[in-house]
């Protein structure tokens, strides 16, 4: 049975879970690698999920998070990487239009607030979208993103932008 259901959410699933992973990445092969491990993830926890038209915003947030991290790891490997693909309907914010400084904000934060931020100014889903997608309250994703700009303008102000 639960053979069926992961099948079933890896049809559904796979090519969209690929397409996020490569926008994060920006690397065909990691993409692949971690939609593999997006499913993998979500093979161990199958019990989560009621009902595969629901497993969606699970499975997103498995895959960001398992991205993210990636992305983290890489950079600490010290490697070269390539330049990120220029993000679509990114909000305009006038506190992040600064990209480079956002992204090493990104390193800087939780994890909790990085992910919230990254779908938020990133991949530019509204606070409700990112609530859905995380499984989290609005306004939980309010404090979080304004936890990441209090972090900023504490960097800012140390002339660190």
């Amino acid at each position: 049975m639960a053979d069926k259901r992961w099948e079933e959410l890896y049809l559904a699933y796979a090519p969209l879970i690929y397409s996020k992973c490569r926008k994060i990445l920006d690397d065909d092969a990691s993409a692949q690698d971690a939609t593999q491990e997006t499913f993998i993830r979500a093979y161990v926890h199958l019990a989560k999920v009621r009902d595969v038209k629901e497993a969606l915003p699970w499975i997103y947030s498995i895959a960001t998070r398992y991205c993210l991290q990636a992305r983290r790891n890489v950079r600490r490997q010290a490697r070269p990487v390539g330049e990120l693909p220029e993000p679509q309907g990114v909000h305009a914010e006038e506190s992040f239009t600064n990209r480079d400084f956002l992204l090493r904000l990104l390193e800087r934060v939780p994890e909790k607030v990085k992910v919230v931020a990254w779908l938020h100014y990133m991949e530019g889903l509204d606070q409700g979208e990112v609530a859905r997608v995380l499984g989290l309250s609005r306004r939980t994703v309010v404090y979080r993103l304004a936890e990441l700009s209090e972090m900023a303008a504490q960097l800012r102000a140390r002339g660190d932008t």
